[in-house]
């Protein structure tokens, strides 16, 4: 399998349209609209429309409800993670998860210079890796159907190696 790029996810999404809320709004005003567009996490974007961070589910549970602050009065650029993770549009999708996995992260930045790409979701790349999975798991049906000599992982189950 060849190996995709993050800007083969951004693509295959359907949708180019990139949710944002300036920095200067509330967080109510970041949740309205992350729950009308059903989304995890939305860009905050400075008064030159330059990314100054990222507002995410997390940021909302542990720097805002379990803080106990008001929804409707707290300023989202107190709240919001300032130091967003990114990778460039030809960065692998295996290289993506992995930086998320290590990070500890589930959004993805994706910039070229100042141009923004997209945001991913780990969900976006999961999506990837089980899609691509099935069409290899499809190739395999085949080529066995087709006659094809079985691999050993695909026949009887090998015995560990002890010494």
């Amino acid at each position: 399998m060849k190996f995709m790029l993050i800007e083969e996810v951004v693509r295959d999404r359907g949708s180019d349209e990139l949710y944002s809320v300036p920095a200067s709004a509330t967080v109510g005003d970041a949740v309205d609209e992350m729950c009308q567009r059903e989304l995890g996490a939305v860009l905050v974007m400075n008064e030159e429309q330059l990314v100054a961070g990222i507002f995410t589910e997390r940021d909302l549970m542990v720097r805002v409800v379990r803080a106990g602050l008001d929804t409707r009065t707290t300023p989202l650029s107190l709240v919001m993670t300032r130091e967003v993770c990114f990778v460039s549009p030809g960065t692998t999708l295996e290289a993506a998860m992995a930086l998320m996995h290590l990070r500890k992260l589930r959004h993805l930045l994706v910039i070229d210079g100042p141009v923004v790409h997209g945001l991913v979701s780990m969900r976006d790349l999961v999506y990837q890796v089980v899609r691509h999975g099935q069409e290899r798991v499809e190739d395999a049906v085949r080529e066995a159907r087709a006659g094809a000599p079985a691999t050993p992982s695909a026949s009887a189950p090998t015995q560990p190696h002890t010494s």
